[in-house]
């Protein structure tokens, strides 16, 4: 796994599970235009800077992508890195703007077949924020309400991701079956 910040940081992890295989929560976090379609709320002026290309060592093997994420009406401008250091793990590292260092892990784990046999994933999400300003530091105080609040956020995102991920599998379960 790549570096977590040290330091003052905010941490929360998300867990949702999704009828569904794996691939499909991969293949959603690495379309990089997904954000700016599926969740307007929070994602804005996405442009995609660099993709890796076929041969990519893996030094070279990420994306990078402009955007910036909304709270509310306000806006925050940052470049992010997104890497899959595992088969089922996806990074995003913010490298520049607001936060930089803070990382959002994404893993997806096969859970097995459900009731009706259909298999169910779960994606498990660790957000780990930090930031430079003075502020900050002054928010760890608060941790305890600012990290259920984080939690929520990463749901609702995962909540319409995980319904991309059901209908990416649906059809191609529809078209083998």
């Amino acid at each position: 796994m790549p570096a977590r910040p040290t330091g003052a940081r905010l941490a929360a992890v998300a867990r949702l599970e999704g009828v569904c295989e794996p691939c499909d929560v991969i293949a959603n976090r690495l379309d990089p235009w997904h954000g700016a379609w599926f969740h307007p709320y929070s994602f804005t002026q996405l442009e995609v800077l660099s993709a890796p290309p076929v041969d990519a060592g893996e030094d070279a093997d990420r994306f990078l992508v402009a955007v910036t994420f909304r709270m509310g009406r306000l806006g925050v401008p940052v470049i992010a890195e997104f890497t899959a250091p595992e088969p089922r793990t996806i990074v995003m590292r913010i490298v520049d703007g607001e936060g930089t260092g803070s990382v959002v892990e994404t893993h997806a784990t096969p859970m097995g077949p459900g009731p009706d046999g259909r298999p169910r994933t779960a994606v498990i999400e660790a957000v780990v924020a930090q930031s430079d300003r003075t502020g900050f530091r002054h928010s760890l105080r608060v941790a305890p309400l600012i990290t259920p609040l984080m939690r929520l956020a990463a749901a609702r995102l995962w909540r319409d991701d995980l319904a991309y991920a059901e209908r990416r599998f649906t059809l191609r379960d529809n078209v083998s079956g």
